[in-house]
């Protein structure tokens, strides 16, 4: 079978996915690096689209209480991409001060873990959301990728019915 259409559709499906993830981190305040985002990519095998990041740390993004050891690294980097210093502190941060916030940081995670609810920013009315940027991005981009799969679909299966028909009704000599 051939599924040229469908193929295309689910590469297309992967571009809404990424695109749609992508704007909830940044809609949650998520993106203080923005590596996460950056990092987002899509893979299809056969008939399976799958959206990928090599980022451990997106489980604790989508859900702050999952189980982990944090990695005191991107813990000192998330520090200096937010410009935290010690209370007291005027000026630039030192990178001495930045990694003793980092430390403490991860070894509170590592005792309480994160908070994931309530884990928000305030905005007028409470609203935004932190929590479950996954399940947000497919809640809201389910209708547009199934309207774009079925287009897929329906295209290949009326190919290769068409290729069938005209095989079937091709006079033999």
């Amino acid at each position: 079978m051939n599924w040229k259409n469908t193929y295309k559709k689910l590469n297309e499906a992967g571009n809404v996915l990424i695109k749609g993830l992508q704007d909830t981190l940044e809609a949650q305040k998520h993106n203080a690096t923005g590596r996460l985002s950056s990092s987002l990519k899509k893979t299809r095998k056969q008939l399976t689209l799958n959206v990928i990041t090599n980022k451990k740390y997106w489980k604790i993004v989508n859900n702050g209480k999952a189980a982990f050891k944090p990695n005191l690294k991107e813990i000192y980097d998330w520090v200096v991409a937010k410009g935290l210093k010690g209370s007291g502190s005027s000026g630039s941060p030192s990178t001495m001060q930045q990694m003793g916030i980092a430390k403490r940081i991860a070894k509170n995670i590592q005792r309480k873990g994160i908070p994931s609810k309530p884990y928000v920013v305030w905005t007028e009315g409470n609203n935004l959301k932190r929590t479950d940027f996954a399940g947000v991005t497919k809640e809201k981009k389910k209708n547009e990728v199934v309207r774009q799969l079925t287009g897929g679909v329906v295209a290949d299966v009326i190919s290769m019915i068409r290729s069938e028909i005209k095989r079937n009704t091709t006079i033999k000599k």
